[in-house]
């Protein structure tokens, strides 16, 4: 009898696992959108399914009030002069915990996940549904208009390291820092500052 009903227990919990399972699939935005996509990850075992969901939702930033810090690396920057207007109406709205999505990328919207980027071949761009940059560095780019017109956005961003409390600002950046560098040649001046900025942040000195 024990053993009949470990057995029903073992069939209720791997229903529930593949039901959880089968609705992040649902959850994450698929390109292209369509039943193959779908079909993609629902196939996946839960934990692949749940780094693929991770990737996804870690490109958004939960509303709630924070204190902002600016770094000497965003302040001594002449845009920070020159922008000043729009750095306080985007600054203000993180303090007061206002939905930052409107200023996110609008890729994660439709983008979550990309069958392409995880297929075998070499060549592939695994980078296609991936916030490499936030992935690595663990900051969030934050545009300063907030309703893109004609799908453009404003030329410069800010780059943040957001805590459940902290909204550091790291420095202020045009669209060159999303420049991939190809294999042998130099790296675009703009993502070069961004990394000075990520390594002399992560330096020992800086985290004392």
């Amino acid at each position: 009898m024990g053993s009949l009903s470990s057995k029903t227990q073992q069939i209720s919990e791997s229903k529930r696992i593949d039901d959880f399972r089968l609705k992040l699939a649902k959850q994450i935005p698929k390109f292209p959108n369509d039943r193959a996509s779908l079909r993609v990850l629902e196939a996946k075992a839960l934990g692949p399914l749940l780094i693929d969901y991770a990737n996804w939702a870690i490109r958004y930033v939960a509303p709630r009030p924070r204190a902002v810090v600016s770094e000497d690396s965003a302040t001594s920057d002449p845009l920070w002069q020159s922008l000043s207007s729009e750095i306080e109406v985007l600054l203000s709205k993180v303090k007061q915990g206002q939905d930052l999505a409107p200023h996110l990328s609008l890729v994660p919207h439709t983008r979550g996940f990309t069958p392409a980027a995880s297929a075998g071949p070499p060549n592939v761009d695994r980078r296609a549904d991936k916030d490499m940059l936030l992935n690595v560095m663990g900051y969030h780019h934050f545009h300063f208009d907030a309703v893109p017109h004609n799908q453009m956005r404003s030329d410069h961003v800010v780059f943040a390291h957001v805590t459940r409390d902290t909204f550091t600002v790291a420095g202020i950046f045009n669209h060159t820092v999303f420049e991939p560098t190809a294999p042998g040649q130099p790296m675009m001046a703009e993502r070069n500052r961004l990394w000075k900025i990520f390594d002399e942040r992560s330096s020992p000195t800086h985290l004392i």
